[in-house]
């Protein structure tokens, strides 16, 4: 180790010099420097340590000054390669940001929809001002068609909506962005009802599908908290609300329109459930209000299981219950 040649140890100088040699490349040098006045010189003079009287012969300067040069060429790829890579960088980003986007359900929607037998026109419109739709694409499924669409930043490249227009191999039954359902059977449907629709199922001792429903339907936000008993020992089926707010006097009324409501929707929703019970607090006394799906379908001018069927007949329900409104 302390036989490494000078020109070897100087070649190494300018990397030594910027901290990018290693401890083992460090002690070798070190080492050497401790018995190699010249090098000592050279380095001393590369770092521009005052070397007080010691010459330096001609072909040593001749040397340093070429150590120097080589020192600055590599700061200059050091800082290049820096440069270079943080260019690469912004180029991703902006690329991802301007021209590839990203996959959302959410931050776009369809307006001005169109379907006549396998043929689809729309207009992919951004949710968020500022964005655009960049891109569409299709998947086809037994006459269901799901669209999906890559949104970016607003640019020169991509300005805001975006045309669509589709054939299908079928006759479209239903058009879908993600898993909501926003076309069946010949109308557009509202978001209210693709998202109430999600949580239909069969069976109402499934509590926790029960409270999908409910958290889909906002139950909490217009009647406030509320707890839960199952009638579900023998047919008919019922799910009991409890609602643990009393309820003043003034707003009993608006609230009771919202039980009807709700519980309209709800006895469509579970298959098996054949009636919906508030139990709640007015004016110091306990109150119940039911609603049976008998009741519902009276009011509804149809089965009101349909609602758990089809999409649509679900969304004349809200219509006509005004939870539309």
């Amino acid at each position: 180790m302390n036989r490494i040649d000078c020109e070897v140890v100087q070649d190494l100088f300018p990397s030594y010099i910027e901290k990018l040699t290693s401890e083992k490349t460090n002690a070798v040098i070190e080492e050497h420097l401790n018995g190699c006045e010249k090098c000592s010189k050279v380095l001393a003079s590369m770092r521009g340590d005052p070397i007080g009287d010691i010459n330096i012969s001609p072909e040593d300067k001749q040397e340093i000054d070429f150590l120097k040069k080589n020192r600055k060429r590599n700061r200059w790829i050091l800082f290049g390669s820096i440069a270079a890579a943080l260019l690469l960088i912004i180029v991703v980003i902006a690329l991802r940001i301007f021209a590839v986007g990203t996959k959302n359900d959410l931050n776009w929607t369809a307006t001005n929809l169109n379907v006549v037998d396998n043929e689809l026109d729309f207009t992919a419109v951004p949710i968020e001002s500022g964005n655009a739709v960049a891109s569409l694409e299709y998947a086809e499924d037994n006459g269901v068609v799901t669209l999906k669409a890559r949104t970016v930043l607003a640019s020169l490249f991509h300005k805001g909506p975006l045309n669509g227009s589709y054939t299908a191999s079928e006759t479209i039954k239903e058009v879908r962005i993600g898993s909501r359902i926003i076309w069946s059977d010949g109308a557009t449907v509202s978001t209210l009802a693709s998202d109430f629709f999600a949580t239909r199922h069969d069976y109402v001792g499934d509590m926790p599908a029960n409270i999908r429903t409910a958290n889909a339907l906002n139950l909490g936000s217009f009647l406030g908290a509320f707890t839960n008993e199952l009638e579900t020992a023998e047919e008919p089926y019922g799910w009991k609300i409890i609602l643990s707010e009393e309820i003043p006097a003034e707003k009993l009324s608006q609230k009771e329109q919202d039980m009807d409501a709700f519980g309209r929707v709800i006895v469509g929703l579970i298959g098996n459930l054949d009636h919906v019970t508030f139990i709640y607090q007015s004016e110091g006394a306990e109150k119940t209000r039911t609603i049976t799906a008998e009741g519902a379908s009276t009011f509804f001018g149809e089965d009101i299981k349909n609602c758990g069927r089809n999409v649509r007949s679900l969304d004349e329900l809200i219509e006509k219950t005004g939870l539309a409104l």
